[in-house]
């Protein structure tokens, strides 16, 4: 989708720092947006891949005894 393409996350980019700019995002909004799309990246680089399934989830839990 817009989101995703190059277009999207130029817009999403300077939005976020638009918004932090004039204190509607708090502090540090830029960053952790920055972070979130470097992961989306690595998440679309390993499921092209074929080392991973981002759709699938294990969820263990160690025994209490």
């Amino acid at each position: 989708g817009f989101a995703r393409s190059q277009v999207g996350r130029i817009f999403t980019t300077n939005a976020v720092k638009l918004l932090e700019k004039v204190g509607i995002a708090p502090k540090g909004t830029v960053q952790v947006q920055e972070v979130l799309s470097t992961a989306a990246d690595g998440l679309v680089d390993g499921a092209k891949m074929e080392i991973f399934t981002p759709m699938y989830l294990i969820v263990g839990r160690k025994p209490l005894n």
